[in-house]
């Protein structure tokens, strides 16, 4: 019978355990053997397991046995909180190495002569998850003095040092864009120290003053502006009213008076909000001196004044609210009856209405009318018609046809001139291009529609004759590229192009700004007014001129893709034409070797060059080298 060899005494020292378990067993295999231990314990022997292991970790291991696992987890005992907080600030500690380091990830070079800069908005996103972490277990770490030491403000001062540090003096690293905290980083930054300023007795205000003074007197140092309003906004009434009275106490001494000073600051805005709801005389007075900061400010204003019939007061507020929004300089006038707002306001709207605007130009228009000033209420009217309508043209000219006849024509005139002028640039200017110089067809358009169906026959007949006039001058031509490209994808949705011609409906759509709402109105109106009837024609325009708006090869740079492709468009709309153009071609720009290559990579090869007449162009792409022969004689 064979014996069973009998286990050797296990080792009583819990470190000769743990380096047995670790050099024997995977990580996997140690947390199954725990487990199971564990479960292969009775009453008695897990009471003399929590009696081993000391208080602290007792506790926590109780509260895990006894966890429901199906409701939340088990609460972790303190060195769990501990090591969890450790460890965060270990790679809270390694990410700002790696950020201190002249090499290292968050320092930027696109390219390789350009110098090398900082990235601290990388820097502070990365920190977030970090932050995430020990938001967690915050609390826990500050109640139970697992860190008393510590100070969150000056960890996050001591990281900006340290890459200030490590980087070198030139680089400069906050100095551009700051090392503004994320809400995550930001909420633990206030979460602590407002738990040790309670600690310390410390007034509402006392804090919000520390925190103010801490981005003041570190260069470069941003606090979340979102994180900073929630923390103020869930205050109780009493805490929020000992800011107020703090900072209006203040208000004229460093930091505050710059902090305040600047209308979009995090200090200014909370500031806003507290004068708001407890003060508001003095928020009033507040946005009323900084409209020319923020024109935003001049509706809460405007709106008081017109409820108190104030109108006189309400309209300089108006005024000056639309010269800050539009960036007119100080001592300069905009009047809303000459100057139409939606084309003054340009990239400032960047293509989405604000209401705002409208719900001033309201208050604007009904104070006017209040005090018998009714041309700047129909105008005020007018700009705020256009402002939410001026690409649906029916909407726009029935805001139009809406002024007062005969007094406020001038008015209508003026804004109806620089509207028809502001469709025609938006309609033609591609993106990234300058408005065309000269009137085309898109005023004309919208002169026809100002006077409706009548002027059909009419406008066909000068569309005849703005084509016959470009095409008579090489540059007007041109310069018309862009409104002839409108013109033929509008008509009939460019259909009829793309079947003539699929590369040129490419080439004319390409970088177009193509606004959907102008272009059905363009569409609608030339509809309208017949002017399909001009295809057959526009076609034979085409024809005739594509040749003519090929690039020159010359003026290429280099770069030669353009003038493949309007070559291709050319093949496909006019054949004998790309015979002449490609003999011209080999004689004056044989030695374009990378021209000829762009033609053959668009499949213009070198069969693609014979020509119908018994003349043939070839040409040798690798020297560079070419011939033009006809018929058995060889011309150099």
């Amino acid at each position: 019978m064979v014996k069973k060899q009998a286990m050797k005494s296990l080792p009583k020292n819990e470190g000769d355990i743990l380096n047995r378990l670790s050099a024997g067993l995977s990580e996997q295999e140690i947390r199954r053997v725990l487990a199971g231990a564990l479960n292969s314990l009775d009453h008695a022997g897990v009471h003399r397991l929590l009696k081993r292991v000391g208080h602290e970790t007792a506790t926590a291991l109780r509260r895990v046995l006894h966890a429901d696992s199906s409701k939340r987890p088990p609460v972790p005992g303190k060195a769990k909180v501990k090591e969890e907080w450790e460890k965060a600030w270990d790679d809270w500690n390694s990410l700002i190495a790696e950020a201190s380091h002249e090499e290292g990830q968050y320092v930027i070079q696109e390219h390789h002569w350009e110098e090398p800069y900082f990235d601290p908005g990388s820097v502070t996103l990365a920190l977030e998850p970090i932050a995430a972490r020990m938001k967690k277990v915050l609390p826990r770490v500050f109640e139970e003095n697992m860190d008393p030491d510590f100070s969150f403000a000056e960890a996050v001062r001591n990281s900006m040092e340290e890459i200030e540090s490590g980087l070198p003096d030139w680089m400069d690293p906050f100095v551009n864009e700051g090392f503004v905290l994320g809400p995550e980083a930001t909420a633990c930054l206030i979460d602590w120290e407002w738990r040790s300023a309670r600690r310390r007795s410390m007034t509402a205000f006392q804090f919000v003053d520390q925190l103010c003074r801490l981005e003041a007197s570190t260069q470069g140092l941003g606090l979340d502006e979102k994180a900073l309003a929630r923390f103020v906004g869930g205050l109780n009434a009493e805490a929020k009213k000992d800011i107020l009275k703090g900072i209006q106490a203040k208000r004229d001494q460093e930091p505050w008076k710059q902090a305040l000073d600047q209308t979009h600051s995090s200090w200014f805005q909370i500031y806003k909000r507290l004068c708001r709801g407890q003060d508001r005389p003095a928020y009033l007075e507040d946005c009323r001196a900084r409209i020319g900061q923020d024109w935003t400010l001049a509706l809460p204003v405007a709106k008081d004044l017109e409820r108190r019939k104030k109108h006189a007061e309400v309209l300089p507020v108006c005024a000056a609210a639309l010269r800050s929004f539009l960036g007119v300089p100080e001592g300069e006038k905009w009047d809303l009856r000459e100057e139409l707002l939606v084309e003054s306001a340009g990239y400032r709207l960047n293509g989405r209405l604000d209401a705002r605007l409208g719900d001033l130009l309201e208050i604007w228009g009904r104070s006017s009318r209040a005090l018998g000033e009714e041309e700047i209420a129909t105008a005020a009217r007018l700009q705020s018609e256009l402002l939410e309508n001026w690409k649906n043209w029916d909407k726009a000219i029935a805001a139009f046809r809406r002024i007062p006849q005969p007094r406020f024509v001038p008015v209508r005139e003026r804004l109806f001139a620089q509207w028809r002028e502001f469709v025609a640039e938006r309609s033609v200017a591609g993106a990234g291009e300058d408005a065309p110089q000269k009137s085309h067809w898109v005023q004309a358009l919208a002169d026809a529609a100002w006077e409706g169906h009548s002027r059909r026959d009419s406008f066909c007949a000068w569309l005849r004759q703005w084509l016959n006039t470009i095409e008579r001058d090489s540059g007007a031509l041109r310069s018309s590229e862009g409104a002839l490209a409108c013109l033929s994808l509008d008509l009939e949705g460019g259909t009829w192009l793309s079947r003539a011609s699929p590369k040129l409906a490419r080439l004319l759509a390409y970088n177009r700004t193509n606004d959907p709402t102008l272009r059905a109105s363009r569409r609608k109106w030339l509809k309208r007014l017949g002017v399909s009837v001009l295809v057959p024609e526009l076609l034979v325009f085409w024809r005739r001129n594509v040749q003519r708006l090929v690039p020159d090869p010359a003026a290429s740079r280099g770069d030669y893709e353009s003038c493949a492709d309007w070559v291709q468009a050319l093949r496909e709309l006019n054949p004998t034409s790309l015979k002449q153009l490609l003999r011209e071609w080999s004689v004056s720009h044989h030695r374009r070797r990378n021209l000829w290559r762009a033609l053959e990579a668009k499949g213009l090869s070198k069969r693609a060059f014979s020509l119908a007449d018994g003349t043939e162009i070839t040409r040798n792409i690798g020297d560079a080298t070419s011939r033009v022969l006809y018929g058995r004689g060889v011309h150099p």
